[in-house]
């Protein structure tokens, strides 16, 4: 493990899995019997739903497991800087879905080929809760800036570079978000990085 995963980042991976974990899977218990927003505006009902943007969604899991790991591997003061910027932002994303939980109305899948299956099962596993803002957003958004901060290659900038736009495309062209939740996403991760920032340059100092 510690050949992938330098020492001093598996335990605040660890970390940001569990409160990752909880964001998602324990904050509906809260809210269940709340009533839920729905921030859809004309932009939001002008966007398609087009079922091949599920591939970039799904693959987003692929995405952030070399982007967290990309970043831990640089050194131990990037890493620490992004994971406790990273798990700031969820504490606050984990606030925002009890307090203003969210939702939105999906629309029908037609057909019966591949995507649209894949579209069905997405809907199926995934309810409209926990939207604002957007974790597949913030996860991938992290991952990009990671990237731009390394001494990795272009190619691997790029490549992280294209693979957040095709994520934060597919939260709304498979209609599992709308756009203030991207917006959401990236302010509340530079705000979380920036605290980490200021609270280790106070401890160092």
């Amino acid at each position: 493990m510690k050949k992938i995963i330098p020492g001093y980042a598996i335990i605040p991976l660890i970390l940001i899995i569990v409160l990752n974990t909880f964001t998602y899977m324990v904050t509906p218990v809260f809210t269940n019997s709340m009533y839920h927003h729905d921030w859809s505006n004309a932009i939001d009902d002008a966007i398609p739903l087009l079922p091949i943007f599920v591939i970039p969604y799904i693959l987003a899991y692929v995405q952030w497991g070399v982007g967290y790991i990309a970043i831990a591997r640089v050194d131990k003061e990037h890493c620490y800087n992004f994971y406790i910027g990273e798990m700031i932002a969820k504490a606050i994303v984990c606030i925002c879905f009890i307090v203003i939980p969210c939702t939105l109305v999906r629309p029908e899948i037609v057909g019966d080929g591949f995507l649209s299956q894949a579209m069905r099962y997405l809907y199926a596993i995934d309810k409209p809760i926990n939207l604002f803002p957007s974790i597949h957003c913030l996860e991938s958004w992290v991952c990009f800036r990671g990237a731009m901060y390394t001494r990795y290659s272009m190619t691997y900038k790029v490549i992280m570079g294209i693979s957040t736009l095709l994520v934060f495309l597919s939260t709304v062209f498979t209609k599992q978000h709308v756009v203030i939740d991207m917006v959401g996403a990236v302010a509340v991760f530079e705000f979380g990085l920036f605290v980490a920032k200021q609270i280790r340059g106070k401890l160092k100092g």
